[in-house]
């Protein structure tokens, strides 16, 4: 008897151990590959040039560094829109300038390259050395 319990306890004891063992091994294998260690390689600073263009023609260059993935995000991070205008994806207001179509015809118009962008800014992925130009378009 005093053998059989001696045995349940080794064997309990050898459970546990396997248990310890086998987590741990998940545990270090999940932080070998963790989204922590794939995420930090892969963060890239990009630059990319927007010119907002005003109405009367004007021009003002910005040159933005940025680790976004999108324009509207850019835009954003660089002060250009507001947080209301960023989260609705409507932009009446390019660097403190309104373009409202509602009131008077006016709006922003995107172009890449000089080719109108056929998505919003905030769908609009961005790459390295990419340039836009916002335009104030009049009715």
């Amino acid at each position: 008897m005093k053998n059989k319990n001696i045995l349940t306890k080794i064997l309990a004891l050898a459970l546990v151990v396997l248990m310890a063992a086998f987590t741990f091994a998940a545990c270090g294998k999940a932080d070998t590959n963790s989204d922590l260690d794939s995420t930090a390689s892969e963060i890239k600073t990009i630059s990319i040039t927007v010119t907002v263009v005003a109405a009367d023609k004007t021009e003002k260059v910005f040159n933005i560094e940025t680790t976004k993935k999108n324009l509207g995000d850019a835009l954003f991070e660089e002060g250009l829109v507001t947080e209301d205008e960023h989260k609705s994806g409507y932009y009446n207001y390019i660097d403190g300038v309104r373009a409202d179509y509602t009131k008077d015809g006016a709006w922003w118009c995107f172009t890449k390259g000089g080719e109108t962008v056929m998505v919003g800014a905030n769908d609009l992925k961005i790459t390295d050395g990419d340039k836009f130009e916002i335009t104030n378009t009049p009715a």
